[in-house]
Formats: C-alpha cells, structure tokens, sequence
C-alpha cells in the first residue's frame, strides 16, 4: 500500500538504505509472461474449442448413466471432469489475452466464445447434481468404495449430495439457469450507468480544470490539500445523491433477485444461500461482524492518530484517504521481488527458492501499457501448466505489495497442483486470499523489523496500520451492510435507495466515531454504498476481513520460529480443494467462527497503534 504526508515526508529520505541490501543483486525478471505453454497460438485455441464443442452431445448421453453401477459414475463423472479441465484452460488464454490488451476486436472475440463454450459445457451438464441427489449418499459411498478411481471425485460428489436437499429437479434447474441471465441484468445495469453514463462534474484544483469521473476521484481523495479533498468529495457524491432513487431501484432488484434464488433453492435465508457453496458457517460471517464491532475503540483511537500525525483540528470523512507518510524511493521490478524473497524467508528455504525460480519463467505481465486491463490478479492457468500474475508495476511501494500479495496467490496455486489431483485442485475463496494476505504481511513485518531509523519504522507501521483499517474495519463495515439490506428484503420491510443510505449512514457514523467526535460523517456521505460495485457480488468482501485475520495469526506466528505452525500452514495450502475451505483453515489450527482470530488482530492492531503513538509524539 502507497501511504505519503507532507508533515513526515522529509524524515523518511533514509528509508532506502535498508531495502537496497535486499535488492544488491536482483537479476532483471521478466515483465511480459509467454501464454504459449497453453496454446501455440489463436489457431491452436480455435482447434481445442471445436474439440469441445464435439463433446456437448457426449455431455447429454451421460444423463441416465450415473446410478447403474460405479463404472457408470465413474466414466461420467471423469468424462465432465475432463471437459471442464480443457474447458478452463480455454478460458485462461482467451481471458490473460484480452486482459493484456482490451484494444484488441480479436483478443475480446476469443474470450466472449470461451464465455459462451462455458455456458454450454454448464447447460449440458445441469442434471449432473440432480442425479446424483437422487442415486442417494449410501449407493454413492458404496461405489466409491468399491471403485478406488473415484477417490479424486469424492468431494465433488459428497458437495452435491450436502446441497441435495438444495437442489431442484433436473428440469427446474435448468430453468434457474435459464433465469440466470434476466437475474443477473441489475449487476449490468448498474455497471453501465456508474461506469458510463453518470454525469461527472468539472472541478478546478489549482487553477487547473478537471472532470471529476471515478478515476480521477480515487487520485484527488488522496491529496495533501484539506480543501482540495473536501472539494472532491463534495462535488462527487452529490452525483450518486442525485441517482440515489434510480440506484437503490436497481440495487433492490438485484437483492430480491438473490432471495428468490436462494428460497427456490429452499434456503432460509441469502447468507446461508451463498455461504453454502463453500459449506462455510454463517457463524463465521455473524462473528466477524460482532467481533469487528467491538473493536470499535481500537479502530477509533488510531482515527485520532491519523488525524494529529495530518494536523488536522476536526477530522471529516473527506480525510481518510490521506496519506500519512510519503514513500522516499522507487523500486524496479527486480528490487521489489528480491525485497519480497527477504520477507517471505520465514516460509522456509523451499518456498523462497521456488518462489525466486518462478519469478523468472515468464508467468507475469507487470508492463504498463494503454489498452491494458486496469488493476491485478492472479489466474490459476490450466493445472497442468501453471498460473499467470497481471499487473502494472509503477516503481511504487503498492506495487512492491502487489508482487508479494498476487505471487502469494501463485504459490498456493503451485503447491496446490503439485499436491492434489485436478478435480480435487480447485480451493474456495474463503482460503484464497489467506496467503496472499500473509505474504504481505510478511513482508510488512520485515520492513519494519529491518527499519534503521525511527522514520523508517513510522513508514512501516503507518503501512500496516493503514491496511488493517482497510481490509479488516472497512470490509467489515461492507459486509454489516450487505446482511443488512438482505434481510430487510427478506422481511419483506420495503427499501429505497434513501432507506439503504440512511443504513450505510449509521454505519458509518458508527465505525468511524462520530458521535465520539473521532471524525465528522456528512449527511451527503450516506450515498456512498451505491459508489462500490462489490455489493453486486453477494457476500463476497467480508472473507478479506476473515482472511487478514488470519495472515496475522500466521504470519506472526511463523515468524516467531513456530515450525509446527509452518507446517500446517503450507499444509493448508496443499490441501487445495480437497475439503470445504473452513475445514482445511481449521486443521491449520485456526476456527474462524471463533472470535480469537479477530480478537487477535485487533489486538495486533492497538500494539502498533500504541508503537506509532509513541514514536511520533
């Protein structure tokens, strides 16, 4: 994360020196990846989907076939698995090729057919749950345990015999996806009128005119200035203000879209709905929400920090993007992966080594560029290759994270496939974002424990703190929201987009103090919910939260020389799909349906604010 202030920048000139050492002898990595490992060309890629396309009457045959015999499942269950596998590694080219450049008719056209390969591939294949609901738990474990060859299937098979109870007949659910489309037309609906049609205004900020669209608000939010950042702030929300009706509209029906998904599927509410998939308690959601709310105070006294380290005399929301410290130095690619290699080294001597080898086998695209899909990611690949990291690195501290975070993505996904088999390879995203969190972490950790000078360990701890206010307070406060106006829908109590701003208002208020005086919440500021289109994806954002919770727990542990605590934990990330995703974080020692986990970063949270309160006093 890029954290500056005018107020500390001239203190952190020295912060180079320790981060160099790291970086002396870094090799030039490379910046573009070499997607041939998956196909020699377009040709090659029009070859394999044809192959496929072949295969859907296959696909249909098989229903019927199942429940005869353990052949039976066991040639229809490796049959779809086979498809998919080709199937996914089709839509890695055609995704990573449109990503490196959206200007590109060609590289777009490939990526709509995989899209539509995979709608068909999931069409011909609807009555595969059905059936196997139907064959029933004791003829599936029988043959299992009469067909060893079943053993990679067994947790696919045992998750649909969990959610049979959950699944409609064959013909019903082929109507529920046939209802997906219209379903999912207020997402749609919503990204074009927020990214296309809203009305931006024209500001001028120093002397200089500017429109003030969503990109250019994320970079003036971020300004030394007060009353350049209040500016802003007031000039765009105002915005979404005026479309509060249209977007709340558009939100409820997106919402009621997803309760009546989740009651044809006879579920007794969305959460459970959706947390279902990944059989993951709703506890888990419920305690962090509870958990995130009392540590309140912690979150609230390092706001009053912010507020005296930015010389501020009343804190307002229009502050809470500024920068505490201004990063001193830039990075090259090779510096910011050899800084990465020195933070990751308590994850032992095969995971960095490893790690060092793959930074330079061309899995990355870091070169910034027009046309270029904004942000970064990590795509798994085909199993059989390997996974594929995009971003652009902009010689920026962010960027230095977002090599340690995405390439912590990259080698669960190496460990995973090494371990488990294809079918068992795939792991839930309540797992996936623990060991990117833990790498940066890691690496956080290191800056700090390496800091030279009392202005470099404000640098560090003002980057830790910030993020957990980020990822932790912020995603909570998200996910509150979400639960929120589900169950509102669920109680059948009307909404509006006023009813939903007046939530997300108190929530707010709430988080951030205002009723302690810890920072001033407008009124106007209510309207913000309908700025982040996260929402559309149904509980989703608040397994960023769970997942900080528990990069701390390993990261600090790990560092501390715990061996038995490193073990589970790469262990965790070579169990892969093999078991529901709270499970396998469970056997690593960690229930997060507990409140120790959230206890224990806001615990880590009030230590470095207390650090930081001290060193800048």
């Amino acid at each position: 994360m890029k954290l500056s202030a005018i107020a500390l920048a001239a203190a952190l000139a020295t912060l180079a020196a320790p981060l160099t050492h790291a970086a002396d002898t870094a090799a030039s990595p490379p910046a573009l990846w070499n997607l041939t490992s998956l196909y020699a060309d377009d040709a090659a890629w029009q070859a394999s989907r044809e192959k496929v396309i072949a295969r859907l009457p296959e696909l249909k045959a098989l229903q019927g076939t199942m429940g005869a015999s353990a052949a039976g499942l066991l040639h229809a269950m490796q049959t779809i698995s086979d498809v998919n596998r080709e199937v996914n590694r089709l839509d890695a080219y055609a995704s990573l090729k449109a990503d490196a450049d959206t200007q590109v008719t060609a590289n777009e056209a490939l990526r709509q057919q995989s899209n539509a390969l995979q709608a068909q591939v999931a069409q011909a294949t609807a009555w595969e749950a059905p059936e196997v609901a139907a064959i029933g738990q004791a003829k599936v474990d029988g043959y299992i345990a009469a067909e060893p060859k079943l053993a990679p299937h067994a947790y696919a098979l045992h998750t649909m015999l969990r959610l049979a109870a959950h699944t409609l007949s064959a013909s019903e659910e082929a109507l529920m996806a046939g209802a997906a489309d219209p379903l999912s037309q207020p997402q749609q609906i919503y990204s074009l009128l927020s990214n296309a049609d809203l009305p931006w205004p024209t500001i001028t900020v120093r002397g200089k005119k500017v429109t003030l669209d969503q990109e250019t608000y994320v970079k003036l939010r971020e300004d030394g200035d007060p009353k350049v950042r209040e500016l802003v702030f007031h000039s765009f929300y105002p915005v979404y203000k005026s479309f509060q009706r249209t977007i709340g509209a558009i939100y409820v029906a997106h919402l009621r879209g997803v309760v009546f998904d989740a009651h044809a599927h006879k579920f007794d509410t969305s959460l459970q709905s959706k947390l279902s998939q990944d059989n993951t308690p709703d506890t888990v959601y419920r305690t962090l929400v509870a958990e995130a709310n009392a540590g309140l105070p912690t979150l609230q006294r390092y706001l009053k920090l912010r507020g005296r380290l930015l010389g501020l005399k009343e804190q307002k929301y229009s502050d809470i993007y500024a920068e505490l410290v201004k990063a001193p130095r830039t990075y090259t690619l090779g510096e910011a992966e050899a800084l990465t290699l020195k933070g990751v080294a308590p994850l032992g001597e095969d995971y960095v080594k490893a790690l060092g080898q793959h930074f330079q086998e061309g899995w990355m695209d870091a070169v910034p560029r027009k046309g270029k899909r904004s942000g970064a990611y990590m795509n798994p690949g085909a199993y059989d290759v390997h996974p594929f990291v995009l971003m652009s690195f902009n010689n920026n501290y962010e960027s230095v994270t977002t090599v340690a975070h995405e390439w912590g993505h990259a080698m669960h996904t190496v460990l995973d496939d090494a371990k488990q088999p294809y079918e068992m390879s795939n792991y839930g995203i309540f797992v996936a974002e623990i060991p990117s969190t833990t790498n940066e972490m890691l690496l956080g950790d290191y800056v700090a424990k390496n800091a030279k000078t009392r202005q470099e360990k404000i640098y560090a701890l003002a980057m830790q703190l910030e993020s957990l206010r980020t990822v932790f307070f912020r995603q909570a406060l998200f996910a509150e929201f979400e639960l929120k106006s589900h169950e509102a829908i669920e109680k059948d109590q009307p909404l509006t987009g006023e009813d939903l701003s007046k939530i997300y208002l108190d929530l707010l208020r709430r988080y951030h103090g205002d009723a302690q005086g810890v920072m001033k919440i407008e009124d106007l500021y209510g309207t913000e919910w309908e700025y982040i289109p996260h929402f559309y994806t149904d509980y989703y954002v608040f397994q960023y939260a769970t997942s900080i919770s528990a990069a701390a727990y390993f990261a600090e542990g790990i560092e501390k020389g715990d061996d038995a605590l490193r073990t589970r934990y790469l262990d965790m990330l070579r169990a892969g799909g093999s078991d529901d995703a709270y499970q396998v974080v469970k056997k690593a020692g960690l229930d997060m349906a507990t409140p120790a986990p959230y206890r224990a970063l806001v615990a880590r949270m009030a230590r470095l604010t207390d650090e930081l309160d001290a060193l800048t006093k």
